[in-house]
């Protein structure tokens, strides 16, 4: 801007050319916008190329591995049949497995109760004679209650260690009393307790 001799100052005229400048912009836009446009056609042009070629590759191999597949699907039906079957026998069969078990069990221990049995009846020797002999098991523990007279208190001892042989619980004269079948001989309980495991 210049100044007059007043101090007023005066404008200089220029002049602005809007046309060529947005013509200007107008001609980048476009060139930025097909650079863009050309990159992405690019990358969906490759990305169809990869489908044309990969999916009948991939087609192919699933064609080859059908039957493969087929067979171990059929393969993996069969060992699901054969399964249901061996569990099925399974549960058929357990109720006489659990029935001989409990068998073979039950016959441990009635084979148990009477080795005890014979221990006490085979500890009786001259000089003894029993009145009454009871065996029971209960609560997993075999008992064996005898009443017997014998000629004198060491007869009934011997006994007594007799009949305790083993592995038990208790073994006693559980009472002795004077009298019995022997003249000056004595009338004894005998109390034998067992586990039966």
């Amino acid at each position: 801007m210049s100044a007059n001799s007043l101090g007023n100052g005066v404008h200089s005229t220029r002049s602005i050319n809007v046309r060529a400048n947005l013509l200007s912009e107008w001609t980048t836009d476009q060139v930025r916008f097909r650079a863009e446009s050309f990159r992405y056609s690019a990358v969906i042009a490759g990305l169809v190329l990869v489908m044309a070629t990969g999916v009948p590759l991939l087609e192919s191999n699933r064609s080859a591995l059908a039957p493969s597949i087929k067979a171990e699907n059929q393969q993996l039906g069969e060992l699901k049949t054969n399964l249901d079957q061996a569990n099925n026998a399974k549960k058929e069969r357990e109720p006489a497995m659990a029935a001989a078990e409990i068998a073979t069990e039950t016959s441990g221990y009635f084979d148990r109760l009477m080795g005890e049995i014979y221990v006490v009846l085979n500890s009786a020797n001259a000089g003894l004679v029993f009145s009454s002999a009871k065996a029971e098991v209960q609560a997993a523990e075999i008992s064996i209650d005898c009443k017997a007279d014998a000629e004198n208190f060491e007869v009934a001892e011997f006994f007594a260690q007799g009949a305790g042989q083993g592995p038990n619980k208790l073994s006693t004269l559980t009472s002795i009393r004077p009298g019995g079948l022997f003249k000056s001989g004595i009338n004894f309980d005998y109390l034998k307790k067992v586990p039966i495991k």
